[in-house]
């Protein structure tokens, strides 16, 4: 079970893909919210690769690392593995509401 301390900081949260590969989401920030609904009027086919571009980091040299560099980035990875990362990403929207 997740605390409200870790979600009001922001802590990043680990989940798995379906294959079980690890990885982590950096949690959204009252901005992000805005910036989220503001991206959803102009380019809700986008959405999802929006959500994984901000939120989808992994382990590089020790350390929590963004995974994309660009929308872009994520605009060109696998569709599948980027819905399933943007659900979870899009659940910590709503964390702490149940």
């Amino acid at each position: 079970m997740n605390s409200i301390k870790d979600a009001l900081l922001r802590k990043p949260i680990q989940r798995q893909l379906k294959d079980g590969s690890p990885y982590w989401l950096r949690r959204p920030s009252a901005l992000d919210l805005v910036e989220a609904i503001e991206f959803s009027k102009t380019h809700p086919e986008r959405l999802a690769a929006w959500l994984a571009w901000r939120h989808l980091l992994d382990y590089e040299e020790g350390r929590l690392e963004p995974v994309f560099a660009s929308l872009d980035a994520a605009l060109k990875a696998d569709g599948a593995t980027v819905v399933e990362v943007a659900a979870a990403a899009e659940a910590l929207y709503s964390e702490g509401r149940d």
